[in-house]
């Protein structure tokens, strides 16, 4: 079976994280975001992969490499020229000649794939859309289906007064190869904006189908928490070390440095070679490799990336600490971002801030 994973786009709303670093690559409780859909695809019987790249792609490609790891083959195409994502997979046409599912690779996918395929296949129409509920409907492509799983009706991230249904399009699906030839060649043309409603159109049977499993979108720098917190929640176990104050769910790396005297509030991601001093607070926050947090330093609902250091008595409040920052001293920050390589001088005070260099 095959699968097209759509890897191009450039993240625009978790910037400047994604200055350096494609969206797709953003870590999610120690892991890139497309690796968990990578990784359930072939779970799923998916091995043969095309991952469409356009935004850093040498990054991407470096990064996941020919699939050997992932127990499939993949195989990447890069657009020179965006095409939307429906433009996108007409583009790699040619290496599809059967049912094939598509899944994007910057949305948090761990489900099952293989039932929403045989889903489609017992119902027998050119498109199955993989549902979930949501509760803000405004923010998503929301679906009204028939007593039968038949799709009736889109819409496209509605106003409050516009949403017939908490049902949104989770952004996988399963397609007949027919269906490529309503998607126009060298134009930009989308699946849910622009494909969906003409097929609908032309009465042709579109399906959807709820999903057991995670997904969520990590398309601000909140989501990229919550996401976090959801993975650790499903994957963590209680840490118990002696010395150390811990409640809830921890992924802690062999290789991390925990002093006697820390406190760790899970959920928790705490990654290799992080180093927590004595007297500190990790509490719903992910640290990743070579992080450090100094003594009696607060980490709270956020996200240190790699190599960043928190200084003594710090605080890091609903916020995301890119790669290779220096905190110092007493600073707190609060419900901000700081970009890469930036210097936040002891003492500071910030809030509702996004620090960075320009890319």
């Amino acid at each position: 079976m095959k699968a097209v994973v759509l890897a191009g786009g450039e993240g625009t709303r978790l910037k400047p994280l994604t200055y350096k670093r494609p969206k797709p690559l953003i870590p999610v409780a120690g892991r890139p975001c497309i690796d968990y859909v990578l990784r359930s695809l072939a779970a799923s019987g998916f091995h043969e992969i095309i991952v469409t790249t356009a935004y850093l792609s040498d990054t991407l490609i470096k990064s996941i490499g020919d699939g050997l790891d992932y127990n499939a083959s993949i195989v990447y195409s890069f657009e020179e020229n965006p095409a939307g994502t429906a433009g996108a997979v007409r583009r790699v046409g040619m290496f599809i000649d059967d049912t094939f599912l598509v899944a994007m690779g910057d949305i948090l996918c761990d489900v099952d794939f293989k039932a929403l395929y045989d889903f489609h296949k017992r119902k027998g129409g050119v498109v199955t859309i993989a549902l979930t509920d949501v509760e803000d409907p405004t923010q998503f492509g929301i679906v009204g289906l028939d007593s039968k799983g038949r799709i009736q009706k889109f819409k496209e991230k509605p106003r409050k007064e516009e949403a017939f249904s908490n049902l949104a399009n989770a952004g996988i699906y399963v397609l007949e190869p027919e269906v490529l030839e309503f998607i126009p060649p060298d134009q930009k043309f989308d699946f849910s904006k622009d494909l969906f409603p003409k097929l609908l159109s032309k009465g042709l049977p579109l399906y959807g189908s709820r999903i057991d499993g995670v997904w969520m979108d990590i398309g601000r720098p909140h989501d990229l928490w919550k996401a976090s917190m959801e993975i650790v929640r499903r994957e963590g176990k209680p840490l118990r070390r002696a010395g150390v104050k811990s409640e809830g769910p921890v992924i802690l790396d062999p290789a991390a440095r925990i002093d006697e005297g820390v406190t760790i509030r899970g959920p928790c991601y705490v990654g290799a070679n992080a180093v927590l001093r004595s007297g500190s607070v990790v509490d719903n926050a992910c640290l990743y490799e070579s992080a450090r947090v100094e003594g009696n330093a607060v980490v709270r609902n956020s996200i240190v990336l790699e190599g960043s250091v928190i200084g003594a008595a710090a605080e890091i409040l609903d916020s995301v600490i890119s790669r290779g920052c220096v905190i110092e001293e007493g600073a707190r920050i609060a419900s901000s971002i700081i970009g890469d390589m930036m210097t936040i001088r002891a003492g500071s005070r910030l809030e509702n801030a996004t620090v960075s260099q320009p890319p």
